[in-house]
């Protein structure tokens, strides 16, 4: 944009707030009821002269919200939230200033400032280009219901979803034909169905066809809920086996996120905010009740898109496919976040065992499932460092080197000045960690480590197994004794390649807990060795809990095992 441009709107802008005078908006509150409007989403109860119910802003059980209509604010003493008539619309449907104001002056009756001349021509056009698309998707959620759309709806059934998702989601089936006749009938001609995305033209004949046929169909929504497009599946062997709407007036896939007013009531009430591949995710976490879930809609996770999930949640969850493909997305996304992370907005990455997808894990454990890979997500720096490491053979002196520099230039990377330096800092402190650790930094058993005395056989391998789950449970120890362990010989060759895959996942990512700890060795394939080594911990430790077990403690055991039962590892 040139200067000259963007003064002439730099002066629009200006000049428009400057027509909506304190006394208009004072007026605008005057004109309306405030419990009027909440109450359309909240049931209200009188008690005194306010109103109580439910906040709509996080769940609760017990009515903490009030309304005061002759002051025109509401306040919730649950969660703290407050504001007037204007601000409640713009968080509830997502508008800004100006539509909040506009959308009041419509229901007060009242005449909004204008700057000039409104295009009603075009106001209109678009009115109707929205119609046409809320029409197109009432037509196919009939036709769901219908013999044609029988097959479309047991597919929906059969990946569990209920009557309840399938309504709130609006889903439906295209058949295929039918629409074009439907919308003409209603008044909406071949160049608004055609600009809806909804007909095409055939290029050797010139005849109309419904662009969508034998598909199920997503309507995607806007902020207020609008229906602006629509992606869809094939039911048959039709390529491709998904298909969105073209841009429009109405739609840029770049900028909207499929979901939004499904995610925005969960995040209300306090669920994660997961950003997942594809709609049936989107639907099938909303529907675990456990979190709320967005998608991009079959392009890269774009700069305009994280910022608007920056708008309903502060760090969202980056939750893509285990496949090659999913990781890859993932990795896309980071190096995009990178440059406009803001201070106190960030994401963090959830890791899906290879092959499967968050619709894959919900019907494999339910919704369980999904807490614990929520609950494992990385941050975004340790998701950045692991993600390098995983590059690198970092044994070899050069490829430690090579990815220094790479997680430096990541690091360079960032926009924000103070978040660039906060993170810079953790980034050369893990490097000075690796650099410690195969120098052969101090290790605190290394006294005593060599004994002579001999190995014995009865109970060794429970003692390396209770070792094991010391050093799994106390990752801080397990990081200053790689050294010294990495020499010795845990006598069974299970136990032997849990160790080293246990040196690896700390080196490539130092901050991991032993929630973490775990879910990578069950991904690496440990699951039985695991309950055999808590099974021989609990007994060792007299079933006490980890939780009582101090560092202390831990190492002056750690130290009994060694000195006991490990030797040197043959040369």
């Amino acid at each position: 944009m040139r200067f000259s441009q963007f003064c002439e709107l730099f002066t629009k802008v200006i000049t428009f707030f400057m027509t909506i005078t304190p006394e208009f908006l004072e007026n605008l509150r005057s004109h309306i009821s405030l419990s009027s409007i909440i109450g359309k989403r909240v049931k209200l109860t009188k008690k005194g002269s306010r109103l109580v119910g439910l906040c709509p802003f996080h769940g609760e059980k017990t009515p903490s919200f009030n309304v005061n209509d002759d002051e025109g604010f509401y306040h919730c003493f649950g969660c703290g939230v407050s504001g007037d008539a204007i601000s409640y619309l713009r968080e509830t449907d997502g508008l800004d200033f100006i539509e909040a104001v506009r959308e009041l002056a419509g229901i007060a009756g009242m005449a909004m400032p204008e700057i000039g001349p409104i295009d009603k021509a075009k106001q209109e056009h678009h009115k109707n280009l929205l119609s046409c698309l809320d029409y197109a998707a009432s037509f196919f959620q009939g036709n769901l219901r219908k013999i044609d759309g029988q097959r479309a709806y047991d597919y929906l059934r059969e990946r569990g979803l209920s009557e309840q998702i399938i309504a709130e989601f609006r889903l439906g089936y295209a058949p295929r034909s039918g629409l074009y006749a439907h919308l003409q009938q209603k008044g909406y001609g071949a160049e608004i169905s055609k600009l809806a995305g909804l007909t095409g033209i055939s290029e050797r004949e010139g005849q109309k066809f419904d662009y969508f046929r034998d598909r199920v169909i997503f309507p995607i929504e806007n902020r207020k809920g609008q229906v602006i497009a629509f992606g869809a599946r094939a039911m048959g062997e039709t390529q491709p086996k998904y298909l969105n709407s073209p841009d429009s007036p109405s739609f840029s896939k770049k900028s909207v996120l499929y979901g939004w007013p499904q995610a925005r009531e969960r995040v209300r009430r306090n669920l994660p905010l997961l950003l997942v591949e594809g709609y049936m995710d989107v639907i099938a976490v909303t529907a675990s009740q456990k979190a709320a879930a967005l998608a991009p809609l079959g392009t890269a996770l774009t700069e305009e898109q994280i910022a608007l999930v920056w708008k309903l949640h502060d760090e969202p969850i980056l939750c893509f496919d285990g496949d090659v493909a999913g990781q890859n997305a993932a990795g896309k996304a980071i190096e995009r976040i990178l440059p406009i992370l803001e201070p106190g907005k960030s994401v963090r990455i959830a890791t899906l065992p290879e092959g499967t997808d968050p619709d894959d894990i919900i019907k494999a454990e339910g919704g369980n499932g999904l807490l614990r890979i929520i609950g494992t997500a990385a941050s975004l720096v340790d998701a950045s460092w692991s993600r390098k490491a995983a590059l690198y053979d970092l044994s070899q002196p050069e490829q430690r080197a090579a990815f220094w520099q790479e997680i430096r230039r990541l690091v360079r990377t960032i926009g924000h000045n103070q978040i660039r330096a906060a993170v810079g800092d953790e980034i050369e402190r893990r490097i000075q960690s690796m650099r410690a650790l195969r120098r052969g930094g101090d290790a605190p058993f290394r006294a005593g480590i060599y004994p002579s005395v001999r190995r014995p056989k009865t109970g060794a391998l429970r003692r390396v197994q209770t070792l094991l789950g010391l050093l799994i449970a106390f990752p801080q120890i397990t990081i200053d004794t790689i050294e010294t362990l990495s020499e010795l010989d845990f006598g069974n060759l299970d136990c032997e390649k849990m160790k080293n895959h246990l040196f690896d996942i700390l080196i490539r990512d130092p901050d991991l807990d032993e929630d973490g700890i775990r879910y990578h060795l069950l991904k690496l394939g440990y699951k039985d060795l695991l309950i055999q080594i808590d099974k021989t911990t609990d007994e060792l430790w007299l079933n006490r809990k980890k939780a009582n077990i101090d560092l202390d403690e831990a190492r002056q055991k750690i130290d009994e095992i060694i000195t006991l039962s490990l030797t040197p590892r043959r040369r």
